[in-house]
């Protein structure tokens, strides 16, 4: 048996329950026009079904590791804060991982939908959980909280941003807090921006529709309209790239952060079983990171 009791069978997401809700409640909640490119009703509107029809791995990918770093955290490490979340997941490892141990969760995002999962989930477990309609680059608090966490969030920044939200994290913890984050690395990447192709594209929507076609219980939308959903997520769909490693230990360095791990996640094992959100390949991988706020 694992420590504290954490049950070794992982994190439970309801994503069946949760996956039909997000899709009902995304063109309310999701803030904007929903043309507009700053809109993210396209992202959030299809991103759990994609999850649930095992499309995409997301923070699965990272389960294992999150688990380990935040049961080892939990003692010491009670009040978190979220920064940035597209849906309930990093609130479930959580959960699982601290195993009735104290925890006060703050998550902060910019989208009500995000928020609202994560609303719902905490009303499930009987957790009361505190969130925050803001910019993670603008968030405060007047009570430092003991760890951050993030899961691919770096990477919708630019590097000058990029270090503007690491300094907002140092801001925000306590002297001796910790960050745990983890974030693709795209080695081999031509641009300053990846995107899927036009083909990745049509690949992507057309992979939704056959695994929503074989799944076997109810979806609560009609499987065409989710591939056109797929196919709006994958034409927006895009971060800034991060070629090395060093890129994001560098910016932790400068803001007053001693980096305790970092490596290139659980090496090609990993990077085959990996089903990214992307058109990436086995040439990038998930680096994880565990920094610490230094103490003078």
């Amino acid at each position: 048996m694992m420590p504290h009791a954490v049950d070794p069978a992982g994190p439970v997401e309801p994503l069946a329950e949760s996956a039909p809700l997000a899709w009902a409640i995304a063109p309310r909640l999701c803030p904007g026009d929903p043309q507009s490119p700053s809109a993210c009703v396209w992202y959030h509107r299809v991103w759990q079904y994609m999850r649930l029809l095992g499309v995409i791995s997301s923070i699965r990918t990272n389960s294992a590791f999150l688990t380990r770093t935040f049961d080892g955290l939990a003692l010491n490490h009670p009040r978190v804060l979220i920064s940035g979340s597209a849906d309930y997941a990093m609130l479930a490892h959580l959960w699982h991982a601290y195993a009735g141990r104290p925890l006060d969760v703050t998550v902060v995002d910019l989208c009500p939908t995000a928020l609202y999962l994560n609303e719902w989930y905490a009303g499930r477990l009987g957790f009361r959980l505190s969130t925050v309609h803001s910019d993670a680059l603008e968030h405060m608090t007047n009570r430092p909280y003991d760890l951050v966490c993030t899961h691919n969030f770096v990477g919708r920044f630019d590097a000058a941003a990029r270090r503007r939200l690491i300094a907002r994290w140092a801001m925000l913890l306590r002297p001796g807090g910790v960050i745990v984050t983890t974030q693709r690395i795209r080695p081999n990447h031509p641009g300053q921006k990846n995107a899927f192709t036009a083909d990745g594209v049509r690949e992507l929507s057309a992979r939704v529709v056959a695994a929503a076609s074989a799944y076997p219980g109810s979806l609560g939308a009609g499987i065409d309209e989710i591939g056109a959903a797929a196919y709006q997520y994958a034409l927006r769909q895009g971060g800034y790239v991060i070629r090395t490693t060093r890129e994001i230990t560098d910016a932790f360095e400068a803001e007053g952060f001693d980096v305790e791990l970092v490596d290139e996640g659980g090496g090609m094992p990993e990077r085959e079983r990996d089903r990214p959100s992307s058109s990436d390949g086995t040439d990038t991988f998930r680096m994880r990171v565990v920094a610490k706020r230094r103490e003078r």
